[in-house]
């Protein structure tokens, strides 16, 4: 405590002084990679337009002709219905950005007009996409014609909108003054042709101090018809510099902190606490004279110096003394030991699957549950689901064969594999194929396992699965009643090399409910030697067929306990369910 405040001050001055260092220091390399991705835009923005073999007819075109064209920017029926009318009017015409200047002039009125039209609103749409993916402030092209900068392709992103649609932004036609002198890099390109060699922030009068700009030269034929400009804002560079600057402050902070306490922590676990547990196991030891408990106690002193050989030392000489009961304390030690690792085996377990409900709570699209039920201290089902990308979820249950840590052993190599080759974004049937193909190389045991794997859509519903040897799915659609969705099963992963799976596909519609399990639901046998049945199953479930998935589940395991009664479990009881919502 008396540390508190002396640490807090100099953690406060270093990340002030981080911040303040880094931010001079890099100020001039984030300005030059700024001026690298606007190069790039301006660049990729020139290739696109020189693609247009027409260019050098549809620049003065546009200057001369804007009034009477036809501004369609997000209209792609028209865009569609204008095409098809130009390669009507023109059949051997194949891909508008091959119409030479040639060809271009030799159309009649209504052929150049349509063409100009159909260029413009494509380039439009290619300046947009640009614009949308890098983000600059403005991305335009432009001539200049005499003392105005005449504006021809401007690009919009997020809500943006051009002057004729209610926006702020320029378009073709819109002008603006250019004035020799108040954009020395403007000047530069338009004297030598080439593009700006540095981002400029101007701060001549007349020009926008809060932005900074770079030109590129447009070339057709191998004359230049055109520029691009693309302009940054200087504030978002600055925000970027200083935010980038204390979070790195910040970090170097929190790290040099976190390795002060790391020393402290380490000479307390290495020095002082086995030291003191060592005093701690001495002394019981003379009360009670207990010398398995001494050993077993003084074997996790492993502090790696002399407070460790002290211990293995005293451990000698209490197994010396306690030789004749020896054999019989290591069995008990030995059942301790593995009830503990059962223990944590279990723990490790429980610890893989899915197990804070609800899983996503920023997600409203759906509502989704799951549990499972091991027969013995661990089991070999498993559940698992987990966003493949922001609008797929991937769903997952499985039956090992067998019971205990062997099936758990297989059970977290099959869950890992699975996980990992779907989020490699392959298909359900290619994922299964994968996994089966894997576990094939090495599986000495013979062990197999059934998995149900589906990939929801969020945004449509639509599921796509795939079925190696597992139970059928029951689903229900919205004012419905829950049935077995009878799909393609395939052979169970881990039973026959290079097996290939089929995949199908369906629709869960909002409100409608999909619920997979193992067979312990269906197989769960009372003291008659009955089995639950999925027919029991689907009736449960529509005794309540508008519950979400956490009560849906509880009925479930509720039902089977109530028909099971004092039989016990045989097998594990694995479920998981969701609801669009």
């Amino acid at each position: 405590m008396q540390l508190g405040r002396p640490m807090l001050i100099i953690e406060i001055v270093i990340i002030l002084v981080s911040a303040v260092f880094l931010y001079i220091t890099n100020i001039d390399r984030y300005i030059k990679d700024r001026f690298d991705s606007g190069r790039k835009i301006a660049q990729n923005t020139a290739d696109v337009l020189e693609e247009y073999k027409s260019l050098g007819f549809l620049v003065p075109y546009w200057h001369d002709n804007y009034e009477k064209m036809d501004f369609f920017y997000t209209d792609d029926e028209k865009l569609a219905q204008k095409q098809k009318a130009l390669f009507e009017k023109y059949p051997g015409i194949t891909d508008i950005k091959f119409i030479t200047e040639e060809q271009a002039k030799s159309f009649d009125d209504e052929g150049q007009l349509l063409l100009a039209e159909i260029c413009y609103s494509r380039l439009s749409h290619d300046f947009d996409r640009t614009k949308s993916a890098y983000r600059p402030m403005y991305l335009y092209s432009f001539i200049i014609d005499g003392n105005n900068m005449f504006n021809l392709v401007t690009g919009t992103k997020d809500n943006e909108k051009r002057q004729s649609e209610g926006g702020d932004l320029f378009e073709l036609g819109v002008t603006n003054d250019y004035e020799e002198g108040r954009y020395p890099i403007l000047d530069e390109t338009i004297r030598t042709g080439e593009p700006s060699a540095k981002m400029e922030l101007s701060m001549k009068k007349g020009a926008d101090k809060s932005v900074m700009h770079l030109f590129e030269p447009v070339y057709s034929n191998d004359r230049l018809v055109m520029y691009v400009g693309v302009s940054i804002q200087w504030r978002d560079l600055i925000s970027s510099v200083l935010g980038m600057s204390l979070l790195v402050a910040f970090v170097m902070s929190v790290l040099f902190i976190l390795l002060v306490q790391l020393f402290f922590i380490l000479l307390k676990k290495k020095l002082l606490i086995p030291l003191k547990t060592e005093q701690d196991i001495i002394n019981e030891y003379k009360q009670n004279k207990n010398a398995e408990e001494t050993v077993t106690a003084l074997s996790f002193i492993t502090s790696n110096n002399e407070i460790q050989e002290i211990a293995e030392d005293f451990s000698a000489m209490v197994l010396e003394l306690e030789r004749h009961i020896e054999d019989v304390k290591s069995i008990t030690a030995e059942k301790e030991r593995i009830g503990a690792e059962l223990d944590m085996a279990t723990q490790i377990q429980a610890g893989q699957l899915p197990s804070v409900f609800p899983a996503f709570p920023e997600r409203t699209e759906f509502d989704i549950h799951a549990t499972m039920t091991p027969a013995k201290e661990v089991g070999g089902d498993f559940y698992d689901f987990f966003f493949v990308d922001n609008d797929h979820l991937a769903m997952v249950i499985a039956d090992v064969s067998g019971k205990g840590v062997p099936a758990a052993l297989f059970m977290m190599m099959s869950k890992i594999l699975i996980n990992n080759y779907a989020m490699m974004g392959l298909s359900p049937h290619e994922v299964l194929e994968k996994t089966n193909e894997t576990i094939c190389e090495n599986n000495k045991q013979g062990m197999f396992v059934t998995v149900w794997l589906g990939i929801l859509e969020v945004s449509t519903g639509k599921i796509t699965a795939a079925n190696a040897g597992h139970e059928y799915p029951i689903i229900r659609q919205p004012d419905g009643q829950f049935e077995l969705f009878r799909d393609k099963h395939g052979f169970v992963i881990g039973g026959i090399k290079n097996k290939k799976y089929k995949q199908y596909e369906f629709t869960l519609q909002k409100g409608g409910t999909l619920f997979v399990y193992t067979d312990g639901v269906p197989e769960a046998t009372n003291e008659q030697q009955e089995l639950y049945g999925t027919q029991r199953l689907v009736e449960v479930m529509n005794k309540t067929p508008d519950a979400r998935p956490k009560e849906l589940l509880d009925n479930v395991h509720k039902a089977v306990n109530e028909f099971v009664g004092d039989a016990p479990q045989f097998d594990d009881l694995t479920m998981l369910a969701i609801t669009l919502l």
